[in-house]
């Protein structure tokens, strides 16, 4: 699911914990916590784990399609993309394509 990686980042520094500290209370690799705060792509276990610590609700971070759609033209999603058509390649060609075409 999409996050916001700037607020996640935010409360990671407002405690002054390092990145490889949230991993840790979080029972979560070092390399996630790298992956949420680049790209802004979480799994629900993570979602979960971020909600837990900084004991906000999921809502709080999650980013809708609303905000999504109209996110500044600045921003760099790339990697959220490449996520994605990763993942719709390994659930299907053809759903891979549809998006593809969809998006350009």
């Amino acid at each position: 699911m999409l996050v916001n990686s700037k607020k996640l980042k935010q409360l990671r520094l407002s405690k002054n914990w390092t990145q490889q500290h949230l991993a840790d209370v979080c029972d979560l690799s070092m390399r996630t916590i790298q992956r949420v705060e680049k790209d802004g792509v979480a799994s629900n276990e993570t979602v979960a784990a971020y909600a837990a610590i900084f004991e906000l609700g999921a809502s709080n971070f999650i980013v809708t399609s609303e905000a999504y759609e109209s996110r500044g033209s600045g921003e760099n999603f790339s990697g959220v993309i490449q996520i994605l058509m990763g993942t719709l390649f390994i659930g299907g060609f053809a759903a891979g394509i549809a998006i593809t075409l969809w998006l350009s």
